[in-house]
């Protein structure tokens, strides 16, 4: 039998984070909750580094073409989510903060770049958290679980047992539904600073303190929990299975490249994207 929730946690064997895949983490925890609702789930525990030489070189060329495209991606999307921007004045930043981390990350002393350094590090812990990304939702994809919580290891929630409530409400209430695609369940930057508050309306409540808000274009906070339909995933992975490894992008740029990919091609549209504010699940890494 398919589960109804697929729990997937990204995490490493050096993580500094250790007791997210421990058996009092937070997936644990929502499977428990979600099963004492009668919501049948899996967790999936994503441990793996998958990154070899193969899948991509780490050399100074790939550092600077990764930070290049990730810059232009940000360009991109902030054009996207704010259609005002000053592209002058935002090409003009780009080349700077281009300038900046080229400089800082991949120096034009370093004619080749060694596994040790920073710029090297860099690249290979992106890719292995753009794979485990990808393995745990193409594994969500194949067990046809009506929707997927992945969560990384950083992720922090205060309340499990609130959560996994108003969670398994939440699946029983959108099952008649096809709208949300996913959700963002996580915060790690404000809506100000990501200029969103323009694009979302209240669109009822989540439990007592937490309001649902549907967006008007498909937008992100960061991959730290995302909560996806089982449905959507049919066109996400295909989506980012289509944007090489290389450039590397972290994954929460790659997600916003898919989801340009996808709204462009009117897959996903207003109202398919939803946040929780405030957030439940907080990135422990980014706040205390």
């Amino acid at each position: 039998m398919n589960p109804t929730v697929f729990l997937g946690l990204v995490t490493h064997r050096g993580s500094r984070f250790p007791q997210a895949a421990g058996p009092h983490g937070l997936v644990h925890q929502v499977h428990e909750g979600l099963s004492k609702a009668g919501i049948e789930a899996a967790v999936v525990i994503h441990d793996a580094d998958h990154h070899t030489q193969d899948v991509l070189p780490l050399t100074n060329a790939q550092v600077k073409a990764s930070i290049d495209a990730e810059l232009d991606l940000e360009a991109r999307w902030r054009t996207y989510v704010t259609p005002g921007t000053s592209r002058a004045a935002l090409g003009s930043l780009i080349t700077v903060r281009k300038a900046y981390r080229r400089f800082r990350l991949a120096p034009p002393w370093h004619r080749s770049t060694t596994a040790t350094e920073q710029g090297a590090r860099m690249l290979r812990r992106l890719v292995n958290i753009e794979l485990a990304h990808l393995h745990l939702l193409q594994q969500a994809r194949d067990t046809q679980a009506t929707w997927a919580l992945v969560v990384e290891d950083d992720a922090t929630l205060t309340d499990p047992a609130a959560f996994s409530q108003a969670l398994a409400a939440f699946i029983r209430e959108r099952q008649s539904h096809a709208q949300p695609s996913y959700v963002n369940v996580s915060r790690s930057f404000s809506h100000d600073r990501l200029d969103l508050h323009d694009h979302l309306t209240a669109h009822g409540r989540w439990n007592f303190t937490t309001t649902a808000m549907m967006s008007d274009i498909p937008l992100t906070n960061t991959v730290c929990a995302v909560l996806y339909r089982g449905a959507f995933l049919e066109q996400l992975v295909p989506a980012l299975k289509a944007i090489p490894v290389s450039p590397v992008l972290p994954i929460d740029w790659k997600l916003n490249a898919a989801l340009l990919s996808l709204s462009e091609t009117l897959v996903i549209g207003a109202g398919d994207c939803w946040f929780l504010d405030p957030a439940p699940i907080v990135q422990g890494s980014m706040h205390d």
